[in-house]
C-alpha cells in the first residue's frame, strides 16, 4: 500500500526464553523497599506490591504469557480483592486462595499453545517455537 511505513524487525526481534532487564532489577528493588517502608503504616495490604510485581515478572519474564490472560489475571484479582474489602474480612490466604490456581491454569494452557516462547519452550514448544520466532505465528 502506498505510504505505508514497514516495521523495523531488526529492532523488535522475537526471543525465547527467560528475560532479566536493569529496569526489571530497579522495579524489584523499589518494590522490596517500598514493601519495607511502608509495612508499619500500611500493614500487611503493602504486600499488594510484591504479589502484583511477582505475578507481573512471572507472566512477562519467565512464562512471558500473551496480554489478554494477563488482563483476564487482572481483572479478577481487582475482583477478588474488592470482594474481600467489601465483605470486610480481607485475608492474603482468601486471594491467593482464588487467584494461586486462576495463576496456574492461565500460565500451564499458555505453555500448551505454539506461541508459547517463556522458560523451557525449546523443549515444551519445540514444533512451533522457531515458526514464532520468525514472526510467522
Amino acid at each position: 500500500m502506498p505510504g505505508q511505513i514497514e516495521p523495523d524487525v531488526s529492532t523488535s526481534a522475537r526471543t525465547a526464553g527467560f528475560r532479566f532487564s536493569l529496569v526489571d532489577g530497579a522495579a524489584v528493588l523499589v518494590c522490596a523497599g517500598a514493601t519495607v517502608l511502608l509495612w508499619r503504616p500500611v500493614g500487611p495490604l503493602v504486600l499488594l506490591f510484591p504479589i502484583v510485581l511477582g505475578h507481573f515478572f512471572l507472566f512477562c519474564n519467565i512464562f512471558r504469557v500473551r496480554r489478554f490472560p494477563e488482563l483476564v489475571w487482572s481483572a479478577v484479582f481487582l475482583l477478588n480483592m474488592a470482594g474481600w474489602l467489601f465483605l470486610g474480612s480481607f485475608s492474603w490466604w482468601g486471594v491467593l486462595a482464588v487467584q494461586t490456581p486462576l495463576t496456574v491454569f492461565l500460565i500451564g494452557r499458555e505453555m500448551t499453545k505454539p506461541w508459547y516462547h517463556g522458560v523451557g519452550a525449546r523443549v515444551i514448544n519445540r514444533r512451533h517455537l522457531d515458526e514464532y520466532l520468525a514472526g510467522k505465528l
